[in-house]
């Protein structure tokens, strides 16, 4: 596995950003340049996905505060190596607690890790426990940012009561404001199958594009 992108100490980017244009259906992956603010010291992540058509790196800024919604299946797929990323990359930088929904249970070796680090991890796999996290998530203020992951969101919701379900969109909504930052995986990121203004509250989209030929390459959508 790629070990966890950290950036050097000396950085002087106070909140590095990918600037993007607005997404239209039928364009390719947007490009922009990261764009430094001012001279404080910051924490920058990148998660990879891999390279685009013109063989340019694909890849996301958790720092950027933004919630990101991956196109796979986790029913069929191996186990989302983006999703392990993005977790053990905060988990050694210490940025954010990580709380994992993994309605498949393929991430519980991850709270292994946080013992000894300066953020934690839970997990969350029955439909009991996702419930009593989601609640404490919505209901309680963390100490320190928190990222939110989310295996197979469409198998999450489903397991969720009508409740609980309108509690994972409220968090999505507010994520900024809470010092929430959520990434989910999805096999069809079509809105009707979801909660209303949940699959809108995902700022970016990360979607495979067919090209003959060639394998699927990765497309780094902005809303």
């Amino acid at each position: 596995m790629t070990p966890p992108v950290i950036p050097p100490a000396h950085r002087t980017c106070s909140r590095a950003t990918t600037v993007r244009p607005s997404r239209t259906p039928g364009d390719g992956p947007p490009h922009g340049a990261p764009a430094c603010t001012t001279t404080t010291r910051a924490f920058r992540t990148v998660i990879p996905f891999g390279r685009d058509g013109a063989g340019m790196p694909v890849s996301w800024d958790l720092s950027a505060g933004r919630n990101l919604l991956i196109a796979r299946d986790e029913r069929l797929a191996p186990p989302s190596v983006s999703l392990d990323l993005a977790a053990m990359s905060v988990l050694s930088g210490g940025t954010h607690d990580v709380i994992v929904l993994d309605p498949h249970r393929r991430h519980r070796w991850l709270i292994e890790l946080g013992p000894g680090q300066s953020s934690s991890a839970r997990t969350a796999a029955t439909p009991e426990d996702m419930t009593r996290v989601v609640t404490d998530l919505v209901s309680t203020p963390g100490t320190q940012p928190r990222m939110l992951l989310v295996s197979d969101l469409a198998a999450t919701v489903a397991a969720l009561d009508h409740r609980t379900r309108a509690l994972l969109t409220e968090a999505a909504v507010t994520a900024r404001e809470r010092r929430l930052t959520i990434v989910a995986t999805t096999a069809d990121p079509n809105p009707r199958w979801f909660p209303e203004h949940l699959i809108d509250a995902f700022d970016d989209v990360v979607e495979p594009q067919a090209v003959p030929g060639r394998y699927r390459e990765p497309r780094l959508w902005a809303r």
